[in-house]
This record gives structure tokens, C-alpha cells and sequence, in this order.
């Protein structure tokens, strides 16, 4: 019983941990490093 709470726990933290990783906010290109062309 005490080995399943460990594994919970552990389980529990990796995923805390994992899904605190990454950029947050919207994706985008800034226009002035990556000006875009111009439509015709």
C-alpha cells in the first residue's frame, strides 16, 4: 500500500513538474525581425 502512494506521488509531482515547462501566452513572429511580404 505504502510502495502505490509513493508511485502516486511521485506520478503526481512529474506531471506538476512537466506541465510547468514551456512558453506561456500565443505564438507570434515579431514584424520588425521577420517582416512579412507584401500581398499583390
Amino acid at each position: 500500500m505504502r510502495k502505490n502512494i509513493a508511485y502516486l506521488f511521485l506520478l503526481a509531482t512529474f506531471c506538476a513538474v512537466v506541465s510547468g515547462c514551456g512558453t506561456k501566452g500565443p505564438l507570434y513572429i515579431p514584424e520588425q525581425q521577420y517582416p512579412q511580404p507584401a500581398e499583390k
